[in-house]
């Protein structure tokens, strides 16, 4: 099953805020300082609102912290919202940040999102990380579209990075543009339209879809939402 979602920050001071909370979301915690703003505020209205909670975004600068702060958000967010998916960027510290999180034992996937590569960088390419999340249950990928190089949308290589993949970030990409445009960018370097088709109907892959964008590109979430739902229905 593919669960479609929308990348979505609390707090009107967020970017990422939209006029009506959606209904499936990722909690964009990308700013660990906005989250402390509105903790209360926002399980709140989680609650309230009956959302779906798909997945969480940690903070951009979450391994620049302390491990117990981090961690208290996945805790908030498995007790507020049964959420099971916490996505984390591989920046430096990843290493001891996934040591720390699987000392904790606690049954819920931190999801290594992938990047470009970049020599002396850990845990950047989709391989490198599936060669160290396929050790233990509690780690997977999210796949990050607009990150990926070309080479890892081939069909001889995409089923083996699907299989360690739990979430997937569904957006464009345009040279002299900018990346995280939306998915069915006419512009858009990636045919997003028919991986997202494949996704269900060539690989039958499970997990969930969010559609991360931009700022500038916010008004074509919640129309591009009811798309995906039509494409993968």
């Amino acid at each position: 099953m593919i669960i479609p979602a929308i990348s979505y920050g609390f707090g009107n001071e967020n970017r990422y805020n939209l006029p009506q909370i959606p209904e499936s979301i990722q909690l964009a915690l990308y700013k660990y300082d906005l989250y402390m703003q509105y903790r209360s505020e926002l399980w709140e209205s989680v609650i309230e609102n009956d959302v779906k909670v798909q997945t969480v975004h940690l903070p951009i600068d979450a391994l620049r912290r302390d491990f117990d702060t981090i961690f208290q958000i996945i805790v908030d967010g498995l007790q507020h919202s049964g959420c099971t998916h916490y996505v984390v960027h591989p920046n430096k510290g990843i290493k001891e940040f996934i040591d720390n999180f699987l000392a904790t034992k606690l049954n819920v996937k931190l999801c290594v999102e992938n990047f470009q590569w970049r020599t002396n960088k850990v845990y950047r390419t989709p391989l490198y990380i599936a060669e160290r999340i396929m050790q233990d249950e509690n780690l997977s990928m999210t796949f990050d579209t607009t990150h990926s190089e070309d080479v890892w949308f081939d069909h001889r290589i995409l089923p083996f990075i699907l299989k360690h993949t739990s979430v997937i970030h569904l957006s464009n990409r345009a040279k002299g543009v900018g990346q995280h445009m939306p998915f069915t960018a006419p512009n858009g370097s990636l045919n997003l339209v028919k991986f997202a088709r494949e996704l269900k109907y060539k690989y039958h892959w499970s997990g969930i879809v969010v559609l991360e964008y931009m700022e500038e590109y916010q008004d074509k979430l919640l129309k591009n939402y009811s798309y995906l739902k039509r494409l993968i229905s």
